[in-house]
Formats: C-alpha cells, structure tokens, sequence
C-alpha cells in the first residue's frame, strides 16, 4: 500500500487547489484580452494573487496547530510565494515557446510541478514551522 498524506499536506492540498482556481480564473480571463510580455505580466499577477490567498487559508487551516507569529510567518512566506510565482511563470513561459499546448493548461501544469517540488516543502519546513511552544498535530485529532 502506498503511504498515506499527512492530514497537514491534505489541508495544503485543498488550500492551493482554491487558490489556483482563483489564479486560473484570472489567467483565463487575461487570456481573453491579452497577448505577448502582457499576458506574462498577467501570469505573474494572477500567481500573486492566488498566493497571497494561499497564505491566509494555509496559516488559519492547514498548518494552525503549528504556531507562530504573523509577521515572520507572512515574510518568510512573502519571499516563497515571490520565489515560486516567478519559478511558475518562467517555467510556464519556457513551456509555451516550446509546446504547442494551449497557455491555460501550461499554466496549470506549472503551478503544480512548483507546488510538488517547491512550495509545499519549504510551507512546512520553513514558512509555517514548528514552533517549540506548540505540540506536534498528531496530538490533536480532526473532528
């Protein structure tokens, strides 16, 4: 049997899937009036948007039994989502100058290989870690 997803990596899951359909959404849209540098410049906007949901909905659901003090916890992830847009949207530019996929769909693939490989990793490790006043989450149990 395969391993089963942390209830934390779960709640990130559905967290970033809310906010990539906000940031899909307004990709889509930019799609409709926008060409060449400006649909980039709306790839990146519309990643920042989703991020800045994405950190609000991770702090107060996914990783709320972690602790930790906004601010650092808002700069730390600041400086992810900054390193992560810009990761998607290069990668995403770099696929559509050499795939004749259609943008929406490259844009959805490469804000999952980043989450995969980038984002949810340093979420947990680093943005929304730990804190030694705050106990493990298996200590408490999802109701």
């Amino acid at each position: 049997m395969g391993a089963r997803m942390s209830p934390e990596r779960c709640r990130s899951l559905l967290a970033s899937l809310v906010s990539t359909a906000l940031d899909a959404g307004l990709f889509a849209l930019a799609t409709l009036a926008l060409v060449g540098s400006s649909l980039v410049a709306a790839r990146w906007s519309a990643g920042a948007l989703g991020a800045v949901a994405n950190f609000g909905l991770n702090r107060c659901w996914a990783f709320r039994h972690r602790g930790g003090h906004l601010g650092p916890q808002a700069v730390r992830y600041g400086v992810t989502a900054v390193l992560a847009v810009t990761l998607a949207t290069a990668l995403w530019w770099a696929l559509a100058r050499t795939t004749p996929l259609d943008l929406r769909l490259l844009h959805l693939l490469s804000l999952a290989a980043v989450w995969l490989a980038f984002t949810f990793p340093l979420l947990g490790r680093w943005v929304f870690a730990q804190t030694s006043s705050c106990p493990p989450e298996h200590w408490f149990r999802e109701v």
